[in-house]
């Protein structure tokens, strides 16, 4: 039943093209010859026309291309400037904020007698024991910034060491930590461990002068501070 109502369509089909191929045929015998002339010159006006439409149209599309990826890379060159802009932004404000920093004093002696009389406060103030201070005799310089390095050693109890730490990380002046080692002893009868604890810091200074010398030509060196915990 399938097959058979398949072929009915197929011979419908058929029938219908060669009736209108026929109906073409009638109306072209019914042109004239002028009406056939103009009726060819369309015909090969429509087959000139074709590539060249489909070859504008082609072209068109090349261009929106080509308008697309450029702007796309406009916008990632424009967002890479963003980008490029606001980090330095940020690098500057950084240098604008490290200017601030540092510990203003006329020399370096000075400086790190400051810098001295604060620690010791802080140690005492959080209870760090038997801690001791040394400060380097003259600051270090790290591009454009000089850094008095400083060494606080104390007994190993680490409640106040990281109190300590805290409390110095709360300096306006800045500061960083060049070194931190401890070293463990024998545990205690109440239970605690003995050893000691030694913190390299450096601070930033910000010097009128150049730091004095004696007669020899080397730094004086600055008095070790020491202190105890109540």
């Amino acid at each position: 039943m399938t097959g058979s109502l398949l072929r009915d369509v197929l011979v419908g089909l058929t029938a219908s093209a060669r009736q209108r191929w026929q109906d073409l045929l009638v109306r072209l015998r019914r042109t004239t010859p002028r009406e056939r002339v103009l009726l060819a010159v369309l015909v090969m006006g429509a087959l000139v026309y074709a590539p060249i439409a489909a070859s504008d149209w082609r072209t068109a599309q090349e261009d929106r291309y080509v308008d697309a990826v450029t702007e796309q890379a406009s916008a990632r060159l424009a967002a890479a400037a963003a980008r490029r802009v606001e980090a330095a932004a940020s690098d500057r404000a950084a240098l604008e904020d490290m200017k601030t920093w540092g510990f203003p004093a006329l020399n370096a002696q000075v400086a790190a007698v400051e810098i001295e009389r604060q620690i010791v406060q802080t140690a005492t103030r959080t209870n760090l024991p038997a801690f001791t201070v040394v400060t380097d005799a003259e600051p270090e310089t790290i591009g454009p910034t000089q850094w008095m390095g400083t060494e606080v050693q104390a007994d190993l109890r680490w409640t106040p060491t990281f109190d300590f730490l805290d409390a110095v990380a709360a300096w306006p002046e800045g500061f960083r930590v060049t070194r931190f080692a401890y070293e463990t002893g024998t545990p205690a009868m109440d239970g605690s461990v003995g050893g000691k604890v030694r913190l390299g810091l450096a601070f930033p200074v910000r010097l009128d002068e150049p730091f004095p010398s004696d007669a020899a030509g080397v730094p004086a060196p600055t008095a070790p501070a020491s202190g105890a915990a109540p």
